[in-house]
């Protein structure tokens, strides 16, 4: 891996560790043990290692919504769904924990989630048309873009209330609690679910339930 990558990824792990706001390109240098200098030769600041995770992040998103276009959708693809966002809200916990401040301090990153925000919440309307299309869900015109928005907002400010009416820091949250957010989730979507999937989901409602 080179230099360049390795500075993403350590900054990565320290954010997610220990959040955002406490880790400085410093604290990135030393746990890579090479010199701030040589961080700064591929990063002029901590903005550009954020705004390139931030890539990835988005990535890693998009990839989320990748679903079989010619052919409907099964229960196995809503299962590989689930477990993708499972692996986003771990890996990039950081992104939504300390979301507020990075874009107080970041125009550019600021109007970048915007559109990024914006996009997914259309994204996520439009897995819930293809799930009805293949007979998962039954929702009405006016159903869908309610409920894409409250299933964004409860996955992107899911470790928010960890940390706020639960009063965890970065360092005790821990997966079990992370994907909790898979119950609350999966709630949100049972009104609309038809028999074919009812069964399955109250097998992930038993897997995800919270102690």
């Amino acid at each position: 891996m080179k230099t360049k990558e390795r500075i993403v990824h350590a900054a990565l792990e320290l954010f997610n560790t220990h959040g955002e706001r406490k880790i400085t390109t410093n604290h990135i240098a030393a746990h890579l043990d090479i010199s701030p200098g040589n961080l700064y030769y591929h990063y002029r600041n901590k903005s550009d290692i954020i705004a390139r995770i931030f890539d990835q992040y988005e990535d890693t998103v998009a990839d989320l919504f990748d679903l079989p276009a010619d052919r409907p959708i099964t229960l196995e693809d809503r299962a590989a769904l689930l477990e993708k966002l499972l692996g986003i809200i771990w890996d990039y916990r950081f992104m939504h924990r300390d979301l507020v401040g990075m874009l107080a301090n970041d125009e550019n990153l600021q109007q970048r989630y915007k559109a990024f925000a914006e996009s997914n919440i259309q994204r996520t309307e439009q897995i819930y048309r293809i799930m009805t299309a293949s007979g998962f869900m039954v929702l009405r015109e006016d159903q869908y873009k309610p409920l894409a928005l409250n299933v964004w907002m409860l996955f992107t400010g899911w470790t928010t209330f960890l940390r706020t009416a639960r009063g965890l820091t970065e360092e005790e949250i821990t997966q079990e609690q992370l994907f909790s957010v898979i119950y609350q989730l999966t709630y949100l979507e049972m009104p609309y679910l038809t028999e074919a999937t009812r069964e399955e989901t109250e097998r992930l409602l038993e897997h995800f339930q919270p102690e």
